[in-house]
């Protein structure tokens, strides 16, 4: 049985990390399958994964062949059963929608044509720009479990409670994406009666000028987007459509477990990355939070494209892995079910090439974050076939890329290995010998969570108007965020997120946000309540002025008795620049573009503008706590940071002497012992001294460890080391060389250490000292 229990994934009663690739089997030959099943588990898989298209499988409606009846590798069945014999579990992801640069995004030709209510509309009756239906169609859904009926039985029959090795299956592909990336929101007329009910059951009708139960005036008002209650209908139907969403799954999950599949988590694939950014990923979160929150066995996944890892970006995954298990109930992990991994080369035009710390990066930050499952995908190319009865759109295939398909893999379509295949089998060798560790364990965080607001993120509904003010208004937060969880990362902080709209008070000291002008009151409420009682509040960020309506919200004002002056912005003739008082009294002054000044009687400032006396950043007592404004993007200069942080005591539990901002630092602890991450984003070698660690780690350019630290082996201990484990077995560890002589302290009984190391008492303890070099040293604890 495969279950989701204490932020854990569980395999027949043990804890696992579990690494898959992402084969796609109908772009492959039958003859080919195991040839790209055997190099993904070398490439230190223990899974597989592969969408299922429905497009596929049910070419002619009514039709559905799972079992090669029509083409040998139609054949499900008999790939599952080829990952078994190879001892790899399997990851099922049938649909409906899979995108994969599949036609319609997988969903068959036909059912468009048999169901023509199906597809939605947009503002003002406009025919929607994507293909996309909706979901909860009465005739979409009975095709769709006409479909389950047809492939769930094979996963069911496959199930690791059964003796197979389908361990997860997904319920849909990116819920909410197409609608979002092309602003096509469903306003059906059957999708507004829905929505009509749920204001009515809500008791929000009073919001609305008109009568909502007026199916003719509620279409003619709800599709302009310039409406007088645009605002409220916005807020009230980025509410509805989450729930609709989760109305969604929970239909397809009954689907799935009435034709057998049972005991396994369900997953809900969540988008939001582009462009090599994850700034816009919590829409995705924001969307689908309630599908996958409403039972413990729902698994929300992520599906980021990030590319290379580096100081520009690295806090977007932090903050996109932070943000999800923040909503997450307690017993749901993180994973990612669409975990880039590649080149990056998508368009094949030579333009662009990752080297293999894309990869490693984003997979050691994820798991040390508590992702037990991560998919590369793609590992594996293939090539599109022609469809049985090829429609003339130019080439008759099932994909959208021509023939070959995959080409950024690290297995490319014709199953030449790429150079970042062996680099990431570098990464998976790391993390698997430190599995049963990071299966179970869970990353350190230091006294400060970083604010997460979903309704921040309710942007895919903008319309020209007053719609699209709020949204710019709401995405003006996302720069402040950037830089405040930068600061966090350069301080060496390792934090949680909070879900401010949990109606829940964090648990940490201290708690950060990055603020719009818009707040909700309930939102501003609980900040006030949480300083009275002796929380710290850094905002960062404009002051709130007006609630998520556009309606005025004072209630920060007034509490905290502010004075707001009128906003500074530079321009070529002004340059309007801030200075630092009290513990940033030794900052230089600098220039700021954007600025909102404010006067408080009795806070204490540390950035005031010059040739004015007005506030950019003060401490405010509230009740037993605080609230302080930050209300300008100063420098990103460590000792401004650190002192920020150390007034609100908030300090990394372990430091360490790289200033930079180049390195991130994260530890995680277990029963099984305890790890340090290191990740050195620059393109210098770096030296680091780290608490609790006597000697100096060496990272080379764009260079990761994963390091031991108070590890029991046997009746011994690994205090710390400066080298990798990069296998182990029982009581026998491989360390990796480094370029240098690296260093293995060990106290209890001596370890027998084989050739390319050496042992030296000092004092009760033991060092190993490994020769530079390639390969790994073999030591064996007592």
């Amino acid at each position: 049985m495969a279950e989701l229990r204490d932020r854990q994934f569980f395999i027949n009663g043990k804890a696992e990390l579990v690494l898959s690739g992402e084969v796609h089997y109908f772009r492959l030959e039958m003859s080919e399958w195991e040839d790209r099943i055997v190099k993904t588990k070398n490439a230190g898989c223990n899974a597989v994964a592969s969408y299922i298209p429905w497009l596929w499988h049910e070419e002619r409606s009514g039709d559905i062949d799972v079992t090669g009846r029509t083409r040998p590798e139609r054949d499900l069945g008999a790939f599952i059963d080829l990952c078994k014999k190879h001892e790899l579990w399997f990851i099922g992801r049938p649909g409906p929608y899979i995108m994969a640069e599949v036609k319609n995004e997988g969903l068959p030709h036909w059912v468009f044509d048999e169901c023509p209510d199906a597809e939605t509309v947009n503002w003002n009756g406009a025919k929607a720009k994507s293909k996309v239906v909706r979901y909860n169609d009465a005739e979409f859904l009975k095709r769709v479990r006409r479909w389950y009926g047809g492939v769930m039985p094979v996963l069911g029959s496959r199930l690791d409670s059964v003796g197979g090795n389908v361990i997860a299956v997904q319920l849909d592909n990116e819920i909410g994406m197409l609608q979002c990336w092309s602003e096509d929101p469903d306003l059906s007329e059957d999708t507004l009666c829905a929505f009509a009910a749920f204001v009515q059951n809500r008791g929000l009708e009073s919001r609305y000028g008109f009568d909502m139960g007026d199916p003719v005036e509620r279409v003619k008002r709800l599709r302009d987007p310039n409406q007088a209650d645009a605002l409220k209908f916005h807020e009230d139907y980025s509410h509805f459509i989450r729930g609709e969403f989760a109305r969604y799954v929970l239909a397809l999950r009954g689907m799935a477990e009435e034709f057998g599949v049972k005991g396994v988590p369900f997953i809900v694939n969540i988008h939001g990355s582009g462009g090599g950014r994850a700034t816009t990923f919590p829409i995705g979160i924001a969307q689908n939070f309630e599908a996958y929150t409403q039972e413990g066995q729902y698994w929300g996944s992520s599906d980021h494209y990030l590319g290379d890892i580096t100081r520009d970006n690295v806090g977007d995954l932090y903050m996109l892995n932070a943000f999800m298990a923040c909503v997450n109930l307690p017993n749901q992990p993180l994973s990612s079910v669409e975990f880039e991994a590649g080149t990056g080369d998508y368009g094949e035009t030579g333009g662009r090439r990752y080297s293999g710390k894309a990869t490693d990066f984003k997979a050691r930050l994820s798991v040390i974050q508590g992702n037990r499952l991560l998919n590369h995908y793609l590992i594996s190319g293939g090539r599109n076939p022609m469809m049985d009865d090829p429609l003339s759109d130019g080439n008759g295939r099932i994909g959208t890329t021509g023939e070959r398909h995959g080409f950024a893999a690290p297995i490319g379509p014709e199953g030449q290995l790429d150079s970042v295949y062996w680099a990431m089998k570098d990464t998976n060798e790391v993390l698997m010998a430190n599995s049963e560790i990071l299966a179970m364990g869970q990353e350190d965080w230091d006294d400060i969570s970083l604010g997460f607001i979903p309704d921040y993120y309710s942007t895919d509904l903008k319309p020209e108007g007053p719609m699209r003010d709020l949204a710019g208004k709401l995405e003006a937060a996302r720069g402040w965020q950037e830089r405040l969880i930068r600061a966090m990362l350069q301080r060496g902080l390792s934090f949680p997120a909070f879900n401010l709209q949990s109606g829940k008070m964090p648990d940490t000291g201290c708690l950060a946000l990055a603020t719009s002008v818009c707040l909700d009151g309930l939102v501003a409420r609980r900040l006030i309540e949480y300083a009275e009682l002796g929380g710290r509040v850094i905002l960062f960020g404009p002051v709130p002025t007006l609630d998520m309506v556009g309606r005025p919200m004072t209630m920060l004002v007034d509490r905290l008795g502010l004075k707001l002056g009128e906003m500074m912005r530079g321009s070529s003739e002004y340059f309007p620049s801030m200075r630092g008082v009290g513990f940033a009294s030794e900052e230089p002054e600098a220039r700021f573009y954007e600025g909102f000044p404010f006067v408080c009687d009795g806070a204490e400032p540390f950035l005031a503008t010059v040739q004015r006396e007005d506030y950019l950043g003060a401490k405010i007592g509230v009740g037993r706590g605080s609230v302080t404004l930050m209300t300008v993007q100063p420098p990103q200069h460590y000792s401004f940071w650190k002192g920020l942080f150390d007034l609100h005591k908030v300090r990394p539990g372990v430091e360490h002497d790289d200033f930079s901002g180049g390195l991130v630092l994260n530890r995680f602890s277990s029963p099984a012992g305890n790890l340090v991450s290191l990740i050195n984003l620059d393109d210098t070698a770096k030296s680091v001294l780290v608490d609790g660690f006597d000697r100096r780690v060496d990272l080379g350019s764009r260079e990761a460890k994963l390091l031991p630290f108070a590890m029991p082996v046997g009746e011994s201990r690994v205090e710390f080391a400066t080298a990798e484990v990069v296998r182990r077995e029982g009581r026998d560890l491989w360390f990796r060389r480094g370029r240098g002589v690296e260093t293995v302290v060990v106290s209890g009984l001596e370890p027998n250490v084989m050739e390319g190391g050496e042992v030296r008492r000092v004092g009760e303890r033991f060092e190993v000292v490994l020769e530079g070099g390639e390969g790994s040293v073999r030591a064996r604890f007592g």
